[in-house]
C-alpha cells in the first residue's frame, strides 16, 4: 500500500536520469571492445629461441631465418639469438658471417657453450687451428672434465702437425681415465704409428719401448708380440723375446705362431729340451695338428743335434754307469736350464736320498713344480723352505708374490677375508716395492668391501707411509669415508685437494670425483626429505664443480622446496643460460612465468617443445598445469571462450588429463552448456569426503541443463499487533529458448481484507482482490554482459503498469556489476468521509469511500556481487522518484551454498531506507515513502531431488504508517493523521521444478 506523503520538493531526477542514461550508453559501447584472447605481436627472447631452433632442427633454415631476424631487430644483444644467426651461416658455410655472430653471442655471454662449440668448428673448418685450441681451452676452464673436449683439443693438435704435444695429452688422459676403451684404443694406434717410424728411422731402442707400451696396453693382439721378439732378437736381446714370447702364449694360449716364435728361439739356442717340453705342455691345452706337425719337425731337429753329440747324453749315460756327484750335478742343473723337468725332478729326487731335504734342493725342486704348473706341490715346497728358514729373503720373497697372487684370485671370487691375511704377509715380507705396493693398495680395498672402514683407514695411512707418492691415495681416503658415512668428510678432504691442486687435468680428476660423490649424496638427502642440507650441498658442488649439470638441478628442485624463490629464479635463469635447449629448465622457466601469472609467456617457450616430443610426460605436464591455470583464470575473467581455446590444445597433448577434462567441463557450464559440462565433469576424481558433495554438484549442473522451469510460491505476512493476514500466491513459467535467450510469465494473486465504503474502518487500504501478470525476456550478449526485460499489468494492489531493466556485467575474480531502471504506476489511496446526523450514534464524521490516486515511481539502481568459494555476496542500492521527491533503499544479503549444487544454501539479507524494497513493492506488501523501512531476513533452499528445490524465507518488516482521520462539526471539521510504526512478518514459501 502506498500512502500519500508530502516532502520538500527535490529538484535534478532528470538530470540524474541523463547521468545515469550516459552511464549505459558508455558501458555498452565496452562490449564490443572485449576480445576473446588475441595473440601478442611483441615476444619474447625465449620464444625466439625456442620457435627458430626447431624450425633449424626440422630443416627449415629460411623460416626460422626469417623469424630470427625478427628477434634479432628486437633483441639485437641476446646471445643465443646472435649463436642461432652464427649456427644459420655456418650451416650455409658462410664462415665470416658466422664468426662475426658467434663472436657476438660470446661477447653477451662468454659462457656459451653452443657459440663456442661453433666458433671452435669455424676456425677448424678456417684452418686456424691456434684460435681454435684457444676457444678450446676457454670452454675447458668451464668444463675440465669434458673428455670430448680434451680429444678435440688433441685432433687439433694433430692438425697443427704437433704430435707431440698431441701424444702427451693423449697418455695423460689416459692415465686419468684408465677405464676408457676410446682412448685406449686411439693411444694404441699411436703407439703402433710411433712403432713403424721409429723402425722406418732405424731408432729400434724406441720403437721396442712403444711396443712393450702396446703389449701393455693391449695384451690380446699376437702381432704386438711377434713384432717385439723380432726387433729383440735383431738386438741380441734372446731372453727377453723369449720372456716376451712366454707372456704372449700366456695371454693368447691358443697362438700357434707365439707357440712356435718361443719354442723356435729354444731351438736356435740348442735348448731343444725345454722347446719340446714347452710344445707338450701347450699340445695338452691346444690339440691341433699345425701344432702336432711342428713338435714332430722340432724332434727331429733335435734328434740331429744331439746326433752331433750333447753333453747331457753324455753325462747321462756316465751316471747310469757310476753314478757320480759330478755327472749327477750336471744332468741336475741342465735339466732344469733346459726345461726337461721329468728328469730334473727323478735327479732331484736321487740327490735328496743322498743329502737330505737341503734348501737348495728344495728350492730346485720348488722352481720345478712351479715351471710345470704343480701350482699346489710347488706352493707346499715354498711354505717349507720358509717355515725352515725364514730369514731367507729370497724365498720370503717368492712366497709373498706368491700369496699376493693367490690373494687376487680370492677376491676376484669375493673371497675378501681369506684374502686379508695373504695380503698382509706379502707386505710385510715382500722386497719387491711393486708387490708391496699391490698388497697394501688390495688390503685397503678388502677391509673397504667388508666394510671394516678403521682397518681400511689404518691400512691406508701405512701405505701412505710407505709410498708418499703413490697416487690416488686422496681418493681412495675420500671413498672409505664416503662408504663409512660421513661423505661430507669426504667431499671436504676432495675439495681441499682440488683448491691445492694446480694441474688443469689432474684438478679435472678430482672435480670429477667429488662430483661421482656428491651427486648421489644429495639425492639420498632429498629422498630423506633433509632439503635445507640438499641445498647446501649442491651450492658446494656448483663451487667446486660450477657446470655440474646434476649439481645445478638439484639446487633448482630443493630452492623450490624451501620456497628460497629468489635463488630459485636465478638458478632457473642460470640453468636457461647454460642449457637453453634442456627440457628440464624449459619447464621450471614455464612454471615461474605460471606463477607469476604470465601465461602466455609460459606458453610461448612450451609449445614448440611440446610439439617436437610430444612423449616427454614433464613438458606435457607442465604445459597441463600452465593451461589449467591460464583457462582458470580465463573463466574468471569471464573470457569463456578464450579458456576454452587453451584448454582444447592443452587436450590435444594431455587428452587422459582429468584436470584439464574437469577444467573444460567448467568452461561449458560459464557458457549454459549444461549437458557437455556434466559430461566432462564426470572426469573429476573426489577426495575422500567429497563424494557426496560432488555427486550433488553434478546433479545441480544437470537440473540447471534442463530448459522448462515450473516456480509456485506463497508469501504470506501477518501485522505483530493484530492478527490480520496479507498474501500474495505466484506460479511462474520460464523456458530457455536457446544458449543466449530466456523468457518467462508470472501470474500473482492477491486478496485483501479491508472496507470498501460506508463503514468504520481504522484500514490502510480497500480490501478486494489483485491481480497480475509479469512477462520478462533475458538475453546473454556476450561471455561478459548480460540484460534482463520486465513488463506487468495488474489491476489492484500491484503495480498498475510496471517496465524494468536490468544490465549486468561480469568482471574478474568472480565480481559482477549492475545496473537498473523502472517504472511503476502504483495506487495511493485516501479516506473519505461524511457527515452523519442520525442513527445509533450521536451525529458524527464516518467513513464513506476510498479515493483512489495513481502516481508514477521512477527508479535507478546499481548493485554488486561477489563470489568467495562457497559464499555470495550482493549489495543493492535504488534511488526512486515519485512526485518530484527523492527516496533510497539499500539493501545487502549473502548466501552459504553449502552443498555445492548450485541450489542449496542459507540466505540472509537485511535492508534499510526512506522506501520499501522492490520486491515489497512488487508483492503488493506494505510499506511508505519518506519515514524509515527496515527489513530483516532468514531462510534457505535445499535441493530436494535433482530437480526440485524447496525454499523457505522469513523476513520482519518494520515500517511507518499514517491514517487521516476526520472529527468536529458539520460545518467547522477537523482533519487529522494518526501515525505509528506497524512490525509485519513473513513467510515466503517457494517450490522450484525444473524439467
Amino acid at each position: 500500500m502506498m500512502m500519500k506523503i508530502h516532502k520538500p520538493q527535490i529538484c535534478g531526477i532528470a538530470l540524474t536520469l541523463m547521468m545515469a542514461a550516459s552511464a549505459l550508453t558508455f558501458t555498452l559501447a565496452q562490449v564490443q571492445a572485449q576480445s576473446i584472447l588475441k595473440s601478442k605481436d611483441i615476444h619474447l627472447p625465449d620464444y625466439y629461441d625456442a620457435t627458430v631452433r626447431a624450425a633449424f632442427k626440422r630443416g627449415n633454415w629460411e623460416g626460422g631465418k626469417r623469424l630470427l631476424d625478427e628477434g634479432l631487430k628486437r633483441y639485437p644483444d641476446v646471445s643465443t639469438l646472435n649463436e642461432l644467426a652464427g649456427r644459420y651461416y655456418y650451416h650455409k658455410k658462410a664462415y665470416d658471417d658466422a664468426r662475426f655472430y658467434l663472436v657476438r653471442a660470446l661477447r653477451d655471454n662468454n659462457a656459451n657453450v653452443e657459440a663456442k662449440q661453433l666458433i671452435i668448428n669455424v676456425e677448424e673448418e678456417t684452418r686456424n687451428y691456434s684460435s681454435a685450441i684457444c676457444y678450446v681451452n676457454e670452454l675447458l676452464e668451464i668444463h675440465p672434465y669434458w673428455k670430448g673436449l680434451w680429444r678435440r683439443k688433441i685432433n687439433l693438435y694433430r692438425k697443427q702437425k704437433n704430435d707431440v704435444e698431441a701424444d702427451r695429452l693423449l697418455e695423460r688422459l689416459c692415465h686419468i681415465y684408465p677405464n676408457d676403451a676410446q682412448l685406449k684404443k686411439d693411444l694404441n694406434y699411436r703407439l703402433e704409428q710411433r712403432a713403424i717410424a721409429d723402425r722406418k728411422s732405424g731408432d729400434k731402442n724406441a720403437a721396442i719401448e712403444s711396443l712393450r707400451q702396446l703389449v701393455s696396453n693391449d695384451p690380446k693382439k699376437e702381432e704386438h708380440y711377434l713384432t717385439l721378439c723380432n726387433l729383440l732378437l735383431q738386438q741380441g736381446r734372446r731372453s727377453e723375446a723369449i720372456d716376451v714370447a712366454d707372456r704372449g702364449v700366456s695371454n693368447l694360449p691358443g697362438s700357434y705362431r707365439l707357440i712356435t716364435k718361443k719354442a723356435g728361439i729354444l731351438a736356435e739356442n740348442n735348448r731343444y729340451g725345454e722347446a719340446m717340453a714347452f710344445v707338450e705342455r701347450c699340445m695338452k691345452q691346444n690339440h691341433s695338428g699345425q701344432l702336432s706337425s711342428f713338435y714332430g719337425q722340432l724332434q727331429a731337429d733335435a734328434a740331429r743335434a744331439a746326433a752331433k753329440g750333447d753333453p747331457y747324453i753324455l753325462y747321462g749315460k756316465v751316471y747310469e754307469r757310476t753314478k757320480s756327484q759330478e755327472s749327477l750335478d750336471y744332468l741336475l742343473n741342465t735339466a732344469i736350464t733346459r726345461g726337461y723337468y721329468d728328469d730334473a725332478l727323478t735327479y732331484i729326487a736321487a740327490e735328496r736320498k743322498r743329502k737330505g731335504d737341503t734348501e737348495d734342493l728344495l728350492y730346485k725342486a720348488y722352481i720345478v713344480n712351479r715351471r710345470m704348473g704343480n701350482a699346489q706341490a710347488a706352493s707346499s715346497l715354498l711354505i717349507r723352505l720358509y717355515q725352515r728358514n725364514p730369514s731367507n729373503k729370497d724365498v720370503a720373497d717368492e712366497l709373498a708374490r706368491e700369496r699376493l697372487n693367490h690373494a687376487m684370485d680370492m677376491m676376484n671370487s669375493g673371497g675378501y677375508g681369506e684374502a686379508l691375511p695373504l695380503l698382509e704377509f706379502a707386505a710385510e715380507h715382500s722386497t719387491d716395492p711393486e708387490v708391496r705396493e699391490s698388497a697394501f693398495n688390495r688390503m685397503v680395498t678388502c677391509n673397504v668391501e667388508l666394510r671394516r672402514y678403521a682397518a681400511a683407514e689404518r691400512a691406508l695411512a701405512d701405505y701412505q707411509a710407505q709410498f708418499p707418492s703413490a697416487p690416488n691415495t686422496i681418493l681412495k681416503h675420500a671413498d672409505i669415508l664416503n662408504r663409512s658415512g660421513r661423505t661430507e668428510a669426504a667431499l671436504e678432504l676432495i675439495a681441499k685437494k682440488c683448491d691445492e691442486e694446480d694441474d688443469a687435468l689432474t684438478r679435472a680428476q678430482y672435480v670429477n670425483a667429488y662430483e661421482e660423490a656428491a651427486v648421489p649424496h644429495i639425492k639420498r638427502l632429498i629422498r630423506l626429505g633433509a632439503y635445507g642440507k640438499a641445498y647446501t650441498q649442491s651450492l658446494r658442488l656448483l663451487e667446486i664443480c660450477p657446470h655440474s649439470e646434476d649439481g645445478l638441478q638439484y639446487a633448482v628442485n630443493t630452492s623450490a622446496q624451501l620456497k628460497r624463490w629468489k635463488e630459485h629464479r636465478r638458478w632457473v635463469a642460470l640453468g636457461r643460460e647454460r642449457y637453453p635447449n634442456d627440457n628440464f629448465y624449459v619447464v621450471k622457466q614455464a612454471a615461474l612465468y605460471t606463477t607469476d601469472r604470465k601465461y602466455s609467456n609460459s606458453q610461448d617457450i612450451l609449445m614448440p617443445k611440446v610439439a617436437e616430443y610430444m612423449g616427454d610426460s614433464l613438458l606435457i605436464r607442465a604445459n597441463s598445469t600452465n593451461s589449467n591455470d591460464w583457462a582458470m583464470a580465463l573463466l574468471d575473467r569471464h573470457q569463456n571462450d578464450s579458456a576454452m581455446a587453451v584448454i582444447n590444445k592443452a587436450i590435444e597433448y594431455d587428452s587422459e588429463n582429468r584436470l584439464l577434462l574437469y577444467t573444460k567441463g567448467l568452461i561449458f557450464e560459464a557458457k549454459h552448456e549444461y549437458d557437455s559440462a556434466y559430461v566432462y565433469q564426470k572426469y573429476y576424481r573426489p577426495g575422500y569426503g567429497e563424494e557426496a558433495s560432488f555427486r550433488r554438484h553434478l546433479d545441480g549442473v544437470v537440473a540447471r541443463g534442463y530448459r522448462n522451469g515450473l516456480n509456485f510460491e506463497y508469501l504470506q505476512g501477518r501485522y505483530g499487533e493484530e492478527d490480520v493476514i496479507t498474501a500474495v500466491a505466484s506460479i511462474e513459467y520460464t523456458r530457455k529458448l536457446d544458449d543466449t535467450d530466456a523468457v518467462g510469465v508470472r501470474f500473482n494473486y492477491a486478496g485483501r481484507e479491508g472496507a470498501a465504503k460506508d463503514t468504520k474502518s481504522d484500514d490502510q487500504q480497500p480490501g478486494g482482490t489483485g491481480i497480475q501478470l509479469v512477462g520478462e525476456w533475458t538475453h546473454q550478449f556476450d561471455e561478459l554482459w548480460s540484460g534482463t526485460a520486465t513488463v506487468g499489468l495488474a489491476n489492484k494492489y500491484f503495480p498498475q503498469l510496471m517496465a524494468n531493466a536490468r544490465l549486468t556485467r561480469n568482471f574478474a575474480h568472480d565480481w559482477e556489476g549492475e545496473v537498473h531502471a523502472g517504472f511503476r504506476r502504483i495506487n495511493s489511496y485516501e479516506k473519505r468521509f461524511r457527515w452523519q446526523a442520525t442513527g445509533e450514534d450521536s451525529p458524527a464524521w464516518v467513513f464513506d469511500h476510498w479515493d483512489d490516486t495513481h502516481n508514477l515511481l521512477l527508479n535507478l539502481g546499481i548493485g554488486a556481487s561477489k563470489t568467495i568459494d562457497l559464499f555470495w555476496l550482493n549489495g543493492r542500492l535504488d534511488l526512486y522518484n515519485m512526485k518530484s521527491k527523492m527516496y533510497a533503499n539499500l539493501m545487502l544479503q549473502g548466501k552459504y551454498f553449502m552443498l555445492n549444487d548450485g541450489k542449496s544454501c542459507i540466505q540472509a539479507l537485511a535492508s534499510i531506507g526512506s522506501a520499501p524494497e522492490a520486491s515489497m513493492i512488487d508483492n503488493a506488501m506494505p510499506g511508505t515513502f519518506s519515514r524509515l523501512n527496515t527489513q530483516v531476513g532468514l531462510g534457505g533452499q535445499y535441493r530436494i531431488l535433482r530437480n526440485v528445490t524447496l525454499g523457505v524465507l522469513g523476513t520482519w518488516l518494520t515500517y511507518y504508517t499514517q491514517t487521516n482521520t476526520r472529527t468536529g462539526t458539520e460545518e467547522s471539521p477537523i482533519d487529522g493523521v494518526n501515525t505509528r510504526y506497524k512490525n509485519l512478518f513473513n513467510i515466503d514459501v517457494q517450490v522450484l521444478i525444473s524439467f
